[in-house]
């Protein structure tokens, strides 16, 4: 019946409204156009090759700084004017990676930032890490063909993301300490994740690499507002805390109706009812937390420390690629086994996506891997997110320190890991003052 009336009207008015409704879509092309083709296509990236010394002495604390301080550089919200006349990427619009990579078993670590970026990473990694290196290099992904897979070579590669809630941390490396008081010293007491990581990296042979990528974006609650919410949310189911909620104009009818016929003594919103009601919620309150058990209470602690700490959208990408030959398939999955040690039961988890890794059981099972690995392929080449142009999916919110308990670099090096990285031979010194110069 409706469109019966509806028709009559648009057939001769129809070209007044096509208009409004197509400004929808010509926006969402323009802001793409000049934020894609003008804005980023003239952003210039740098390949930073990270060398480490032989011992790294300084804690894991301080890759947490370095995250920390980056935050600020990545995170530059658009204006109007920056986002629709210079095509300034609204959502996010600064992103770098630090990458681990073995190549036929040699490992490298490294950090792919834009050009403007690159001075505040450099000058805050040897503020930590005086000894370290940091070169520039050409991009490793140049070293295979880009049409993989092809008849010469094949590739794996899985894109992780947490299992539960974002508020919800990993396993951090403040947990991975032996409880052995004063009687070891604190880089023994450390256990530290990432050697078993290097190791199985290590043992690559020819033929094959394996990646990992950690590409981050700062984020605040401008861009990321649920997040906030659903911890708080999250915090006040486990404590049973009163949700202040904002009453809306039929909220406030109905309470004035309920005074006027049941009395504000039986309705329950008389004179003291607010402050009765305030206190009452305030005692239950008490009582939940009294009665909650030591897991919930770990729960929102760590919540709220991970809340207070500068955040990322992250993705994290693992590819295994190696010439069909060599193939060996125990090492598709070297970055799941690593993200095993960050899980907790009560806690958060990372494993793969399943709508982004290489692999499919059902339906057109060749042609769908082929294109699933042409597209991680493309992603991983230009650092993209695992289902671009969609930026949000896909993603893992992670915390400074879960960044750095995920990247950092290992304290000593193992005898098997010794020979396969390039390391800092001899520590770097400045010259005398009395050195003459004439």
């Amino acid at each position: 019946m409706i469109i019966v009336l509806i028709v009559p009207f648009l057939r001769p008015w129809w070209w007044i409204f096509a208009p409004l409704f197509l400004s929808i879509e010509l926006k969402t092309l323009y802001l793409w156009w000049i934020g894609w083709d003008h804005g980023y296509s003239g952003t210039k990236w740098v390949m930073l090759e990270i060398v480490p010394p032989k011992e790294t002495l300084v804690p894991v604390k301080a890759m947490e700084d370095v995250f920390s301080t980056m935050w600020g550089p990545l995170f530059d919200g658009a204006n109007f004017r920056e986002l629709w006349c210079e095509g300034i990427l609204g959502d996010c619009p600064n992103w770098m990676s630090f990458e681990i990579t073995s190549i036929e078993g040699r490992l490298h670590f490294f950090a792919r930032v834009a050009r403007p970026h690159r001075t505040a990473l450099e000058s805050t990694l040897y503020s930590y890490y005086p000894d370290l290196e940091i070169k520039e290099v050409s991009d490793y992904v140049k070293g295979v063909p880009q049409s993989l897979p092809n008849q010469e070579w094949d590739m794996y590669g899985e894109e992780m993301v947490l299992k539960q809630p974002s508020p919800y941390p990993i396993k951090t490396f403040e947990k991975f300490f032996e409880p052995q008081g004063e009687r070891i010293s604190a880089e023994e007491k450390r256990i530290d994740p990432i050697n078993s990581l290097l190791e199985s990296m290590s043992k690559l042979g020819q033929g094959e690499q394996y990646w990992i990528q950690i590409i981050f974006s700062s984020t605040a609650n401008v861009y990321n507002p649920e997040f906030r919410a659903q911890a708080k949310e999250i915090i006040g189911e486990i404590t049973k805390r009163p949700v202040k909620k904002e009453l809306s104009l039929w909220d406030e009818i109905a309470h004035v109706v309920r005074q006027i016929v049941l009395g504000p003594e039986k309705e329950g919103f008389g004179e003291d009812a607010s402050y009765k009601w305030t206190e009452l919620a305030r005692e239950e309150s008490g009582e939940r937390e009294l009665l909650m058990s030591p897991g919930e209470r770990e729960i929102v602690t760590e919540i709220e420390n991970k809340v207070k700490k500068p955040v990322f959208r992250t993705t994290i990408r693992g590819m295994y690629l190696s010439k069909r030959e060599n193939w060996r398939a125990v090492h598709k999955t070297l970055l799941r086994a690593y993200m095993g040690h960050f899980y907790t039961e009560n806690m958060n988890n990372l494993n793969y996506e399943r709508d982004s890794r290489t692999k499919v059981h059902y339906l057109f099972r060749k042609r769908r891997i082929f294109l699933r690995a042409r597209r991680m392929l493309r992603n991983a080449v230009l650092r993209f997110t695992p289902f671009f142009p969609d930026r949000k999916r896909g993603n893992a919110v992670l915390s400074s320190e879960e960044l750095a308990t995920l990247f950092h670099f290992p304290v000593k090096m193992t005898g098997m890991i010794m020979p396969t990285m390039e390391t800092v031979e001899a520590k770097k010194s400045g010259p005398p003052p009395n050195l003459p110069t004439e």
